[in-house]
């Protein structure tokens, strides 16, 4: 019997898109029957991505990815996935222009989303019956009420 290896448990997610569907459809199926347990497929789930995230962040890992990939041109097929070499996340940093117009523009951006937030802030304290104020410019009365809120119940899970 062979040793099992990080590569070799990491070759068992070496799948199809239909396999992996099938795969996920099976775990839920599962959980339907009782014959799994969500709370311990969960921690294995936060586990996998936590996996994934490290690998993914280690500059190691990416060097020797690029270097791999590079060897086969910049767009190439492998196994059962295509793979692209190209600049992502461009970004600008506007701050040595010197352009006396956006350092204006900006500056009226910043002081214009201070005042947005400032208003809803002040929007989550109306009372649920609403509040009537006077709009200064024009005499009108109008009816605030509070915010709309919504939120989705989850279950968060915090890797040890």
């Amino acid at each position: 019997m062979s040793e099992l290896t990080t590569t070799s448990i990491l070759s068992l997610f070496d799948t199809t898109k239909a396999q992996r569907q099938s795969f996920c459809a099976d775990i839920v199926s599962r959980l339907e029957n009782g014959e799994a347990d969500p709370l311990k497929i969960h921690l294995q789930i936060k586990s996998a991505e936590d996996l994934i995230k490290q690998l993914n962040d280690n500059r190691f890992y990416k060097e020797y990815l690029l270097e791999a990939a590079t060897k086969n041109g910049k767009s190439f097929e492998f196994g059962n996935a295509k793979f692209d070499i190209k600049e992502v996340g461009v970004k600008y940093d506007f701050v040595n222009c010197g352009d006396p117009i956006l350092i204006e523009l900006q500056a009226k951006l910043d002081e214009l989303t201070k005042q947005v937030k400032d208003r809803q802030t002040f929007l989550k304290t109306v009372p649920y019956e609403g509040m009537t104020i006077i709009i200064e410019e024009t005499g009108e009365a109008v009816t605030l009420y509070p915010p709309s809120k919504s939120s989705t119940t989850s279950v968060s899970v915090t890797l040890k």
